[in-house]
C-alpha cells in the first residue's frame, strides 16, 4: 500500500515536471508585402492566449515563444495590412520558421491605388502600386505629391519641381533604398527637363513628409521624398504608350529568392506638347532612362543590393516666332517676336550603388553603402529676337477691335550663352538599426563620407536695345552739379562670366531611438541628432529633433502628433555662386526651426473608409541666402544676408467618395517671407513731396530723397492659398470605364525685374488654374477568358487611357520676359505654359 501511494507520488512529480520542462516552443520568421519587403511593426499574436505576442522589428523578422503541444492560431496584423492567419502545433523545444507574404491593405482605384496613413514618425506613408493612370502633363511620379502630400506645391506644368511650405526645390531631400538622389543643375526652364529619376512602375512604397522629419533623413530645409523599389518574388513586367512617349519594366527572381531582378526602361518625346507654346519653331527633345535594381542573398545573414541609372536629356529648339497678347482689359498690348538661332542643350547623368546589409538576428541590422554619382551638362544656345510692340484696339464697339492701333517701340534682344558643369560625387555611408522587442525601443545610426568634385565654367550674357540703343542706360547721380544725370557708359543687361574649381569632403552622421510605451504602445517618442562638417567652409552643423504621438483611449481612430527641431542646410555648389558669378566659399548652412502640430482622423462614412489629416506649423529661419526664380532655374545672392519665417496650416481628406474608388482633396494657406539684412533704396521726390518714379526722365523735379529699409517681403514662394482635388468615378454597371478629375487651385507667386533688387518684387502672377480629365477604359482582364492558355493568364491587364490635359485651356503664366523701350519705360510680358491637349496611352500589364 505504501509503495503503490509512493509510486504514485513519484509519478505525479516526474509527469508535473516533465510538463513544466517541455510546455514551450518558438516561432520566428519575417513578414513581407508583395514585393518581398519586410514590413516593420505588424503585431505578431497568439489569438487563444494573448498575452503572447511581440513585434516585427523594421526588417519584418520575429521571434516568439509559445506554449508547446496545442493548436494554436497566429495572427499578423497591422493599420497597413489585411491580417494573416496560421494555425501551427510545435513540439517541445521545436522551432518553426514562417515567412508571412501579407497583402497591402489598399484601395484598388481607377487611376491610382494608394493607401496613406498618419504614422508616429510625423511620416506620412504612401505607398503606391501604379500612377499610370494618373493625368499628368510631365508623367512624373512627383506628380501625385501636391494632391496627396501636404503643403506640396508645383505651379509648371512641364516640371515635376516641387515647393513645400514656403521651400524652394532645391530645399527637398529624395532618397531611393537609402541612396540621395540629385537633379541637374543648369536646367532652367521646364521644357529642358525631361524625366524625374523616380520610375513609377518600380516604386514598392514611399514615405513623405512635409517637415519635421526624423534625425534618420539628411540635412535640408523643407521636406523629404523616401522611395523604395521593389524586391520582386516573380516574373513580371509593364509596357506602355502614348503621344509623350513609350516605356516599360521587367522583374524577377529565381527559383530560390536569392536573386532577384528589376529593370526599366522611359523614353519622352514631348514635342506634341511644347507645340502648344506660344515660342513656335523646331522643338526637338530627346529625353531617355535606363535603370535597374538587383538584389543578391549571399547567406542567410547577408544580402548585396546594387541599384544603377543612366540619363540623357538632349534639347534642342529652333524658334521662329512667338506672338503674345497682355495687359487689362482696357489697355491690351501684343509682343511680336521674330527669331534666328537654335538652343542646344545635353544633360547626362550616371548614378551606380552599392550597398550591403548584414543581419545577425531578428533585431540587428547593419548596412554599408557606397555610390557614385556623375553628371555632365552642357548648354549652348545663341538666340537673337527682333520684337515690335505694340498698342491694340481694346474697345469691343470699335470695328477695329482687337486690330494694332500704333506701334509702342521695336528693338532686339539676345541670349547667348556657353555653359558647362562636370560633377562627381563620391558616397560611402553605413547604417544601423537594433530593436528591442522586450523595451519597445528602435536605434538606427548612420554615418555618411561625400567627396564632392565640381567643375563649373560659365559664360553668359543678355543684350536688349530699342531703336538702336542698347539697353540699360547707366547714369551717375550728383544732385551737386548742375546736370545731376550724367551718362556714364552702354552696358549688356547681364554678364555671367566665372570659371570654378571645387573640391571638398563631408562627414556627418546621425543617432536616433523611438520608444513606444504605454497601453498597446499608446504613446511613441522619436528623439535624435544629427551633424555634419564640410572641410570648405569648417562649419560644423548639430541639429537635434523630437517627435511625438499620442492615441487617446477613445472610441474615435484619433492620432496626435507633435514635432520640433533644428533643420540646417549646409550649402552646395549652386548657393555659393551669386548672381555675378562669383562663388562664397565662406557661405554658411541656412538654419530653420520647425514646429509642427498634427490631427489624424480615421472614421467610416457611409460603411467606407476615410482619412482626415491636418497640420499647423511654424518655421523660424536665418542665415537665408535669398535667391530669385528663372522659370525652374534659381539664382541665388551667395550671401547669408536674410532672416524670415513660413507659417501655416494644411488638411487634406481621403476616402471612397465612390465605393472602391479613392478620392483627395488638400488645401494649404501659408505664408512665407523674409528680411534682407541691408536692403534699402533711395526714393526720389518732387517739391509736393511726390515720389517720382521714372528719375532719368525727371531729373529737373528731383528736390530731396530719403532712404528706406523694406524689412519683411515676400520669399519667391510665398503663394497664400493652395487648393487640390483628385475625384474618380466609374459607370456602375461597367466598373472597367472610369473617369478621374483633377483639379489645382493656387494663388498668385510674387515677381518684379530680373535685378538684384528684391524689394521690387511686389507684383504678383496671375493665379494657377488647371483642371484635367482622364478616360480609362480595360481592354483585358484574365478573369473574362472563357478558356485559359499561357497568354491570357500571363497577361495581367490591358488599359486604353484618354487624358485631356488643361480641359478648359487656361493660360497660365510661369515667368515674365521683360522688355524695354528707348524711355527705359520696362514691360513685363507672360510667358504661358501648355494650352490644352489630348493624349492617348496604351498600358500592358504581365
Amino acid at each position: 500500500m505504501f509503495f503503490r501511494r509512493y509510486l504514485t507520488l513519484v509519478l505525479v512529480s516526474l509527469l508535473t515536471s516533465s510538463v513544466y520542462a517541455q510546455n514551450f516552443g518558438t516561432v520566428k520568421g519575417v513578414v513581407k508585402d508583395s514585393f518581398g519587403v519586410g514590413i516593420d511593426y505588424v503585431s505578431v499574436v497568439v489569438n487563444e492566449d494573448q498575452k503572447y505576442s511581440t513585434h516585427t522589428n523594421p526588417d519584418g523578422n520575429f521571434s516568439l515563444q509559445v506554449p508547446a503541444d496545442r493548436k494554436l492560431t497566429i495572427v499578423f496584423s497591422s493599420l497597413n495590412i489585411i491580417p494573416s492567419r496560421i494555425k501551427i502545433s510545435l513540439a517541445k523545444d521545436e522551432v518553426k520558421t514562417l515567412v508571412v507574404t501579407t497583402a497591402q491593405n489598399t484601395y484598388e482605384k481607377g487611376t491610382v491605388e494608394i493607401s496613406a496613413q498618419r504614422k508616429d514618425d510625423n511620416v506620412s506613408t504612401v505607398e503606391v502600386k501604379s500612377l499610370d493612370f494618373l493625368s499628368s502633363v510631365n508623367e512624373s511620379f512627383e506628380s501625385g505629391l501636391q494632391i496627396q502630400g501636404l503643403g506640396v506645391v508645383n505651379n509648371n506644368d512641364l516640371s515635376s519641381n516641387y515647393s513645400v511650405r514656403g521651400g524652394n526645390f532645391d530645399e527637398n531631400l529624395v532618397y531611393v533604398n537609402d541612396f540621395e538622389i540629385y537633379r541637374p543643375f543648369l536646367i532652367r526652364s521646364g521644357q529642358q527637363e525631361g524625366l524625374s529619376f523616380i520610375h513609377p512602375s518600380m516604386v514598392s512604397n514611399v514615405k513623405f513628409s512635409s517637415g519635421g522629419f526624423q534625425s534618420r533623413y539628411g540635412d535640408k530645409l523643407s521636406s523629404v521624398l523616401d522611395v523604395t523599389y521593389k524586391k520582386p518574388l516573380r516574373f513580371g513586367g509593364s509596357f506602355y504608350a502614348s503621344l509623350l512617349g513609350f516605356g516599360g519594366h521587367i522583374e524577377g527572381s529565381d527559383k530560390n529568392g536569392k536573386v532577384s531582378f528589376l529593370v526599366g526602361v522611359r523614353q519622352r518625346l514631348s514635342q506634341y506638347i511644347l507645340r502648344s507654346l506660344e515660342e513656335e519653331g523646331q522643338y526637338s527633345p530627346n529625353f531617355i532612362d535606363v535603370q535597374g535594381f538587383f538584389t543578391f542573398k549571399l547567406s542567410k545573414k547577408l544580402g548585396l543590393e546594387v541599384i544603377s541609372n543612366f540619363s540623357r536629356n538632349n534639347y534642342v529648339f529652333k524658334p521662329e516666332t512667338r506672338e503674345t497678347t497682355f495687359g487689362l482689359l482696357t489697355d491690351v498690348k501684343k509682343l511680336t517676336i521674330f527669331f534666328d538661332g537654335q538652343e542646344a542643350d545635353r544633360y547626362e547623368s550616371l548614378m551606380n550603388g552599392l550597398s550591403l546589409v548584414y543581419s545577425p538576428n531578428e533585431n540587428l541590422r547593419i548596412k554599408w553603402l557606397a555610390s557614385h554619382y556623375r553628371n555632365r551638362e552642357k548648354e549652348a544656345y545663341d538666340i537673337l529676337g527682333e520684337y515690335f510692340l505694340s498698342q491694340v484696339e481694346s474697345d469691343l464697339g470699335k470695328s477695329n477691335f482687337g486690330e494694332v492701333l500704333y506701334s509702342l517701340g521695336i528693338g532686339g534682344l539676345q541670349d547667348w550663352g556657353r555653359n558647362t558643369l562636370s560633377t562627381d560625387i563620391i558616397y560611402g555611408g553605413h547604417r544601423g538599426s537594433w530593436f528591442s522587442k522586450k523595451k519597445n525601443h528602435n536605434l538606427l545610426w548612420g554615418f555618411d563620407y561625400k567627396h564632392e568634385i565640381i567643375a563649373d565654367r560659365l559664360n553668359e550674357w543678355d543684350r536688349l536695345d530699342s531703336a538702336g540703343y542698347s539697353l540699360p542706360n547707366n547714369y551717375n547721380i550728383d544732385f551737386n552739379n548742375p546736370s545731376p544725370f550724367t551718362k556714364q557708359n552702354v552696358e549688356l543687361s547681364r554678364v555671367l562670366k566665372s570659371s570654378f574649381n571645387l573640391n571638398s569632403n563631408r562627414i556627418s552622421g546621425f543617432f536616433q531611438d523611438t520608444w513606444k510605451f504605454g497601453d498597446t504602445s499608446q504613446f511613441s517618442l522619436n528623439y535624435g541628432v544629427r551633424f555634419q562638417w564640410w572641410d570648405v567652409n569648417k562649419e560644423i552643423v548639430v541639429t537635434p529633433r523630437v517627435q511625438f504621438s499620442y492615441k487617446p483611449k477613445i472610441k474615435a481612430d484619433i492620432v496626435l502628433t507633435a514635432a520640433v527641431g533644428a533643420y540646417y542646410q549646409p550649402p552646395f555648389y549652386r548657393e555659393m555662386r551669386n548672381l555675378s558669378g562669383q562663388v562664397n566659399t565662406n557661405l554658411r548652412a541656412q538654419k530653420s526651426i520647425h514646429s509642427v502640430l498634427g490631427v489624424n482622423y480615421a472614421f467610416k462614412a457611409w460603411k467606407r473608409n476615410f482619412s482626415l489629416t491636418s497640420e499647423v506649423y511654424y518655421k523660424h529661419l536665418w542665415d537665408l541666402v535669398p535667391y530669385e526664380f528663372d522659370n525652374v532655374l534659381i539664382r541665388y545672392f551667395g550671401q547669408n544676408q536674410a532672416k524670415g519665417y513660413s507659417a501655416g496650416f494644411d488638411v487634406r481628406l481621403n476616402g471612397e467618395l465612390v465605393e472602391g474608388a479613392e478620392s483627395w482633396i488638400s488645401m494649404s494657406v501659408m505664408k512665407t517671407a523674409e528680411d534682407i539684412i541691408g536692403d534699402k533704396y533711395i526714393e526720389y521726390y518732387d517739391t509736393a513731396g511726390n515720389a517720382i518714379a521714372n528719375i532719368a526722365a525727371n531729373a529737373d523735379r528731383i528736390v530731396d530723397s530719403n532712404t528706406i529699409f523694406p524689412g519683411y517681403i515676400p520669399r519667391p514662394t510665398d503663394q497664400r492659398v493652395n487648393f487640390a482635388l483628385f475625384f474618380q468615378d466609374y459607370i456602375p454597371k461597367f466598373k472597367f470605364i472610369k473617369v478621374s478629375v483633377s483639379l489645382v487651385f493656387g494663388t498668385g507667386l510674387p515677381f518684379g525685374p530680373p535685378d538684384s533688387d528684391r524689394y521690387k518684387d511686389d507684383l504678383r502672377i496671375p493665379p494657377y488654374r488647371r483642371v484635367d480629365i482622364g478616360f480609362s477604359g480595360q481592354l483585358w482582364n484574365p478573369i473574362w477568358a472563357k478558356k485559359k492558355n499561357v497568354f491570357n493568364q500571363g497577361l495581367k491587364s490591358a488599359w486604353l487611357t484618354l487624358d485631356v490635359f488643361n480641359i478648359f485651356g487656361i493660360t497660365n503664366t510661369v515667368s515674365y520676359l521683360w522688355i524695354n523701350d528707348i524711355n527705359n519705360n520696362r514691360y513685363a510680358v507672360p510667358n504661358y505654359l501648355t494650352a490644352r491637349r489630348i493624349n492617348a496611352k496604351l498600358l500592358i500589364n504581365f
